[in-house]
């Protein structure tokens, strides 16, 4: 083998390796601009998802405190519950993008089927009102309710509270997504936990 063959012959070898090298990188570049808007995406959509997560926990956290707080006393007025609500948004801190519904109600058995005595709705102001006529705990309707949480005569109190979550913008989630929870506690210091202005059996 001749010098000048030998020498064509690595200039070739060479050549077609850094050949190689180029298209691999081309092929890694392609690969990298398909697969990138994906991986930012599922980072977008794994943040979002975290931040669902955590505020669905405040609102089951909120819906504890706000019924927890009520029974604790025998008679409320629409400043005790604006009270009551102010403290119970502090939990969502510090999540403020949508406000809460807030709402307390009392049931009592009426026969052996537990029906909505009161409730009121806390708005964002502090000021309270009877709940629409949609919902499920607007004056006279029946509740599911566990018939051993009631007392001789006496009461349940509910705490709900219900938020419109407004997602990040990914296609993860819907824009808006409903939260609702609901507890249900037994009044502390009376059969029946009794509201201002408003007359009951046993208030």
């Amino acid at each position: 083998m001749s010098v000048r063959t030998s020498l064509k012959t690595r200039l070739n070898y060479l050549y077609e390796t850094a050949h190689k090298r180029g298209a691999q990188r081309g092929v890694s570049a392609v690969e990298f601009a398909l697969i990138a808007p994906l991986m930012i995406l599922m980072l977008f959509g794994a943040s979002e998802v975290s931040q669902a997560v955590s505020v669905d926990r405040k609102v089951t956290l909120a819906a504890s405190t706000l019924g927890d707080l009520a029974a604790q006393t025998d008679r409320v007025s629409c400043t005790d519950l604006a009270q009551i609500a102010n403290v119970t948004r502090s939990v969502f801190q510090p999540y403020t993008a949508t406000t809460p519904s807030l709402v307390v109600a009392s049931v009592a058995l009426v026969g052996s089927v537990p029906k909505v005595e009161w409730s009121q709705e806390i708005d964002g102001t502090g000021s309270c009102a009877n709940v629409n006529n949609s919902h499920s705990l607007k004056v006279g309707n029946s509740v599911v309710v566990d018939t051993g949480l009631f007392a001789a005569n006496g009461g349940v109190v509910i705490g709900e509270v219900t938020l419109q979550y407004t997602s990040l913008g990914t296609s993860f989630l819907s824009n808006t997504t409903t939260l609702r929870e609901r507890f249900y506690f037994r009044p502390r210091k009376s059969a029946k936990l009794c509201l201002t202005g408003v007359t009951t059996p046993g208030c």
